[in-house]
This record gives C-alpha cells, sequence and structure tokens, in this order.
C-alpha cells in the first residue's frame, strides 16, 4: 500500500520543535519498518538544515516542497495546492494520511485523494492564549475557519484522545468514521535511566502563555522556600513569544531564584532525553492542551507528572496513581503537589512504576503504527 502523509516533518531529526513533529517523526520511523507499506513523506522546506528529497536510509521517501509564499492564507493556499497536486500525482498514493487538522488537511482533502486526518490540536483554542490580541484574533479566525472546512469534509479521522473527537463531534459529518489511535512515543524513552536525586522539576515545553510557565516560576518560589536542594529546569524555546518569556526571566530573578531555576532553550532529542533522565517530576501547568507528547514521553521514562486537568490531559494523568491533577492557575496547589513527589521517594516510585504501564499500554511506537497501518487497510478497501 502507497501511502503519503502531509505535515510539518523535522527534516533534521536532531532537534525535533514541538509535539506535533515528535509525533510524526516517531510514527514515520515505526511505520517504516512495516513491510507492506510504501511511505512517502510530504512537507515544507524551513529556514534550517534540511534533507534533500529522495531515500531515507528506512527506505521513506522524501518530498520536500518550499515554503508558503506570504499572504498564501489569503489566496486560499492557491501556490501550495498546485505544488502539492504535482507531488501526489507523481506519487500516486492509494491515500493520504494528514498531520494536523489545518492548512495540510486542507490540500489533502482538495486533494481528490483518500484522505485521513490526525488531530494533534485544537488550532481555534490555542490561539486564544497567544500573543497578543491582534495575534490571537487572526489565528482564532484562522483556526476556526479553516479546521471548520475540514472537519467537515473528512470521512476519516483519527483522534489522539477523546477530547478531540468531543471537540469536534458537531462539526463533523454524519458519515465521519473515527479511529482512536494515540501519538507514538519512541522506544528509546521507554529505557532511559533514572538519574534523578529527588530534587529536580523539569518543564520541557514552549515558553508562551497558553504553557502558563509563569505560574509555574510562583509555584517553585514556594516550593524552594520549603525545600533548598530543590532545582527547576526550562527546557524549551521563548522565541515564539519574547516578551513572555522575559516576563519568565523577570520573575526568575524578582524571586531570587536566578541560582536554582535554569532556562535551557530549545534542546536537541538527546539533549531533552538527559533532562528526562535528570529529573523526577514533570511539571505542566498549561491552560489549554490536546494530549500533550511530553507528557506520554515523561511517563514513558517513568517520571510523574503534574498538570492541569485541560483538554485531554485527564485521560492521560491519573490523580495520584501516576501523578497529580491541579487546577488551572492554583500556585498552592501546584507547589504542594511538586512538594508531595520531591518529598516522597516511595510515592516516586508508585507513580513511576504506573507512568511506565499507562505508556507501555498506549504509547508503543510499534503498537501505534500496527493502528495506523490497519486504519490505512480499511480506508484503502473502502471500509
Amino acid at each position: 500500500m502507497r501511502v503519503a502523509i502531509v505535515g510539518d516533518y523535522p527534516l533534521n531529526e536532531t532537534v525535533i520543535w514541538g509535539g506535533v513533529e515528535a509525533a510524526f517523526a516517531y510514527l514515520v520511523k515505526e511505520l517504516a519498518q512495516l513491510d507492506d507499506l510504501e511511505l512517502h513523506v510530504v512537507t515544507l522546506a524551513n529556514s534550517g538544515p534540511t534533507a534533500a528529497n529522495g531515500h531515507a536510509p528506512n527506505g521513506t521517501t522524501f518530498h520536500v516542497l518550499p515554503p508558503f509564499p506570504r499572504f498564501e492564507f489569503a489566496r486560499n493556499f492557491r501556490t501550495y495546492q498546485a505544488r502539492l497536486d504535482r507531488t501526489l500525482a507523481e506519487i500516486k498514493p492509494d491515500l493520504v494520511h494528514a498531520q494536523g487538522a489545518t492548512d495540510h488537511a486542507y490540500g489533502a482533502l482538495r486533494s481528490g485523494y483518500p484522505t485521513v486526518i490526525t488531530v494533534h490540536g485544537v488550532q481555534s483554542e490555542d490561539s486564544k492564549h497567544q500573543g497578543t490580541f491582534r495575534t490571537r484574533a487572526r489565528k482564532w479566525l484562522y483556526g476556526l475557519l479553516i479546521e471548520r472546512y475540514n472537519l467537515s469534509h473528512t470521512r476519516h479521522l483519527i483522534a489522539i484522545g477523546r477530547y478531540v473527537a468531543e471537540y469536534f463531534r458537531k462539526q463533523m459529518r454524519a458519515d465521519a468514521q473515527v479511529y482512536f489511535v494515540p501519538n507514538a512515543i519512541d522506544e528509546s524513552y521507554f529505557h532511559l535511566s533514572d538519574l534523578g536525586t529527588g530534587s529536580t522539576i523539569l518543564y520541557a515545553g514552549r515558553v508562551i502563555r497558553r504553557k502558563r510557565t509563569l505560574d509555574l516560576v510562583y509555584a517553585f518560589a514556594k516550593v524552594a522556600e520549603r525545600m533548598p536542594s530543590a532545582h527547576l529546569r526550562i527546557a524549551g524555546e521563548y522565541d515564539s513569544e519574547p516578551a513572555y518569556g522575559e516576563r519568565v526571566r523577570q520573575q526568575i530573578a524578582a524571586s531570587g531564584l536566578t541560582d536554582r531555576v535554569e532556562m535551557l532553550g530549545g534542546l536537541s532529542e538527546h539533549a531533552i532525553q538527559r533532562e528526562f533522565e535528570a529529573c523526577d517530576v514533570l511539571a505542566l501547568p498549561s491552560i489549554q492542551e490536546t494530549t500533550p507528547m511530553v507528557i506520554a514521553e515523561a511517563m514513558a521514562a517513568g517520571k510523574p507528572v503534574v498538570a492541569t486537568p485541560v483538554g485531554g490531559v485527564a485521560e492521560m494523568v491519573r490523580d495520584r496513581e501516576n501523578g497529580f491533577l491541579v487546577p488551572v492557575g492554583d500556585t498552592d496547589r501546584l507547589a504542594d503537589a511538586l512538594l508531595n513527589v520531591l518529598g516522597d521517594p516511595g510515592l516516586r516510585a508508585r507513580m513511576s512504576k504506573a507512568g511506565r504501564e499507562f505508556a507501555a499500554e498506549h504509547y508503543r511506537a510499534a503498537s501505534v503504527a500496527r493502528r495506523t497501518r490497519d486504519v490505512y487497510a480499511r480506508i484503502a478497501a473502502g471500509t
């Protein structure tokens, strides 16, 4: 079966920006191990190092298109659609798998090939918590319009969690088929060492308003008062919302925490895995999420998670079993939960075991790839 997977692929696989790129890369890596698939990845070039068009060592064929020209949304993605259509005509796929429910899904659906969409996030919700009012309004309208079109036109949807399916239920066509397949986590995460010392909190993700990194800094100031050995490591780029990143830096300094909190910036895949090995708990105090890859990665690495019960997070974190769920913005509860994990080795060990078991059941890449291949087979067979 010949499959074209379309989306934002990390062509420099040593540096993966965000959960969608990670999910895409891990899935392709594992699908390439299946003998009955011929894989083609269609993605866009960027300003960094990129792979050339052609075959990768695992047998996948890459088709790298130029980046979107300016005002492409206003022109109804005319240039991208023409480039995508030409590429798909060369590939002649049995089906197209779009990663995300926005621009790439829009092009895939209009290409005329059988298409399945994996929804990784809810753009119209994420945009409510971004940057300036102008940015929020523009991205909210963009997300609303393009997601509404795609979800009302697709016949096949891969939902990575129940939250996605329920959120878009009213927008989907009556005959749409929904397949529940979680994101894949690279097998390497299941084999990381545990080098934690009982004192390190890790935040892994972009430093942006939606993630509410500032809440974590406020909470950590309370943790630091009660646990002098505690440290916070913030792993994630802060160029997306530089003003917010600067507020985080200023608050760290104002709280006298510069020797206890380190902002690491964006990290390579190898470096972020070393952070997972060294930490004792992952903190994610977001106000909006779908099913965060970083939570699945933390559980695969055997690390408890303290997070907010937003979006699909509560499907992943079982309160007091593999982590703690705390209300958005409640920095006292956030601090207490982090102290509970750091201060109780027995609790940490129980949560670690529960998290690994949950991750092994849901996120092992080989299992996710087989389930995805089964979805392809059903679509190709017209069932």
